[in-house]
């Protein structure tokens, strides 16, 4: 049985993921909780569906006994996980997400052994978050084993969805995380700014808790971890002012104002952005004992058309038996060269 279900499938990504997959050749079984919207996406494609919540156990046993791998593409992902994932492992089935949210890569990597001793694959970030970054770290390890330190930057100009823009707002009142002597460590938002140079410019970047501050610690043992994003000036002070009011930023009014403002104005990058648009991301692995360094910039398509791409590959190569058991990251599955597997992908060392 090599049958799928993309939860999720009518949001943004999930639909670029889906349209992705049918161009392949795949008939994936789509799933989500707005009933029109699926039925709709389904019917147009000829496909299977189902309309439940994240957390209606009794539709999930149904799904489950038809399909062996679950690609979760519905965010915020913290709140579906907890039921999803429970009930993949019970039925032996595969789970896959795009998340980039550090309190699900923690949950997920908890349900290991469980995971392990059921023989199937725990693998979320398999989307641009953070299949690229984890990647560069796998090469920057291989290039120092003994660092000590890693650092992660990345800047692309597309914009974000709508769903990581709930995302975001939903965990900004708590702050950053950085791994510091691999410890995940709670720092106030917008902690650390620094300059990194992308192509052929410097650019403005602020730490932000990105998914690599878990997942590049299994990959590569390094145990003091930061990522960074490129912003404006005027981002970085709205951000430090809005250090301020996080005790009222995660009121539900509050909470539910930002949701309707998101709803209202974002959709997603466009199909002329998609198409067009790179996203550079650096790093650099430090041994502190040392002094030694190593440097490199990864090129790599528009986030959200690169998410499409591994996530689809990532389903592919795990339902053809290649992946470890339990929880790993995707440089952990297939190594450090998965990124470049794709077209317009190019590594360079500094």
């Amino acid at each position: 049985m090599d049958n799928f279900f993309i939860y999720g499938a009518y949001g943004y990504t999930g639909r670029l993921i889906t349209d992705y997959a049918i161009r392949q050749g795949f008939q994936p079984v789509l799933g989500g909780r707005n009933a029109a919207k699926v039925k709709a996406l389904a019917e147009v494609n000829g496909l299977e569906y189902y309309v439940l919540e994240a957390n209606d156990k009794a539709k999930w046993d149904i799904v489950l006994e038809d399909v062996s791998l679950v690609l979760n593409c519905a965010g915020p992902f913290a709140l579906t996980v907890k039921d999803i994932v429970p009930a993949c492992i019970e039925h032996g089935v595969h789970y896959l997400d795009i998340t980039g949210e550090i309190e699900v890569f923690q949950f997920i990597q908890s349900q290991h052994e469980i995971a392990k001793e059921k023989g199937i694959a725990l693998m979320p970030g398999v989307g641009f978050d953070v299949v690229p970054t984890d990647c560069l770290a796998a090469q920057l390890s291989n290039k120092l084993p003994s660092a000590t330190h890693l650092e992660l930057a990345f800047q692309g100009t597309s914009g974000v969805s709508r769903g990581t823009a709930l995302s975001m707002a939903r965990r900004y009142h708590n702050g950053g995380t950085m791994r510091i002597d691999g410890n995940l460590v709670s720092v106030p938002l917008a902690h650390e700014v620094k300059m990194v140079h992308f192509g052929e410019k410097d650019r403005l970047c602020v730490s932000i808790p990105w998914g690599d501050v878990f997942t590049a610690y299994y990959t590569t043992g390094i145990e003091n971890i930061k990522v960074f994003t490129g912003i404006s000036m005027k981002t970085l002070k709205s951000l430090r002012l809005y250090r301020k009011f996080k005790a009222i930023a995660k009121t539900k009014l509050v909470q539910w104002v930002l949701q309707q403002i998101i709803r209202s104005k974002i959709d997603g990058p466009s199909a002329i952005k998609r198409a067009t648009c790179v996203t550079h991301i650096w790093g650099k692995a430090t041994d502190s004992a040392t002094g030694k360094s190593v440097e490199a910039e990864l090129i790599t398509p528009e986030s959200y058309y690169l998410t499409s791409l591994t996530a689809i590959e990532s389903v592919k190569r795990v339902l053809k038996g290649k992946f470890n058991k339990g929880y790993q990251t995707p440089a952990m599955a297939f190594g450090k060269d998965f990124i470049l597997s794709f077209d317009k992908v190019k590594l360079n060392f500094n």
